[in-house]
């Protein structure tokens, strides 16, 4: 029922509609398996139908949803290469705070935030040092293709192993136990606000405003040279004016565009419009 000709067919399809570039030796199995599932589900006769349905007949776009949900990987967990954070919270942002009006929030985009450990961890640091929270407003935004994720994201329940990073006394201050589950208090979930975006959709990524911090780390793996390219110069129209982006520790910008200036903090090279 689905053969190398449908992967072929589905996955520039995907690509078209996401930039996320599927190799058959990778992602054919995975595939396989989500498409004959799916079309049990629908009580559809082959992939010829299912694959109409994606094309013609999803007006609200539901289907497609579904399809991103099964092929992006979200496995992350609090605190992971947290010599970025410490360069968020102890360098950039009080760099930028003394650059910005400070009647103006800084605004930090989490891009993908996948279940939430990432903009979360934004959060746990922040508070660890108060002092800039206190006199000024941080906005934090985190979207992700997956609405399964972002609606994980914001229920706060992370597993044991999720939080493993986390200092004993952060995770008693914030999180409950509840059951095999750790639940986020209330006030830090309401800190992170929690989108279903594709980055690639224009018109959603001009709704979300500009940004002083955009953490996009692991994401670009997933794409060829020219989504990649396409993904960078929608970081630097995003960015306000000397702006930074972190990318994940084995991404390197100045190997995709050239707009950026690079900068060492400690032992993390982010990126600077």
């Amino acid at each position: 029922m689905f053969n190398e000709g449908n992967f072929s067919k589905l996955s520039e399809f995907i690509y078209r509609k996401s930039g996320i570039f599927l190799e058959e030796s990778k992602h054919y199995e995975k595939i396989s398996k989500y498409v004959i599932d799916r079309v049990a589900e629908l009580e559809l006769d082959d992939f010829r139908k299912y694959f109409f349905r994606l094309r013609f007949e999803d007006q609200n776009g539901s289907e497609f949803q579904e399809l991103m949900n099964a092929v992006t990987v979200n496995e992350t967990y609090f605190f992971r290469e947290h010599d970025q954070f410490e360069v968020l919270v102890n360098d950039v942002l009080p760099e930028l705070d003394k650059k910005r009006s400070k009647d103006e929030p800084l605004r930090i985009l989490s891009a993908p935030c996948s279940t939430g450990e990432e903009p979360y961890s934004m959060v746990l640091y922040l508070l660890q040092e108060a002092e800039l929270i206190e006199r000024r407003d941080i906005e934090i935004i985190g979207i992700d293709i997956d609405s399964n994720v972002i609606k994980k994201a914001q229920n706060g329940k992370f597993s044991e192993r999720s939080i493993h990073a986390i200092p004993a006394d952060q995770v008693q201050a914030y999180f409950k136990k509840t059951g095999m589950a750790f639940s986020l208090i209330p006030d830090l979930i309401d800190a992170v606000d929690f989108r279903v975006v594709n980055i690639f959709d224009r018109a959603a990524i001009r709704d979300l405003g500009k940004f002083d911090v955009i953490f996009s780390r692991n994401m670009l793996i997933y794409f060829d040279d020219a989504s990649k390219k396409e993904v960078a110069m929608n970081f630097y129209d995003m960015l306000k004016p000397e702006g930074y982006v972190f990318l994940g520790h084995a991404e390197y910008m100045s190997r995709i565009v050239s707009v950026f200036k690079a900068r060492k903090f400690r032992t993390s090279m982010i990126y600077q419009k």
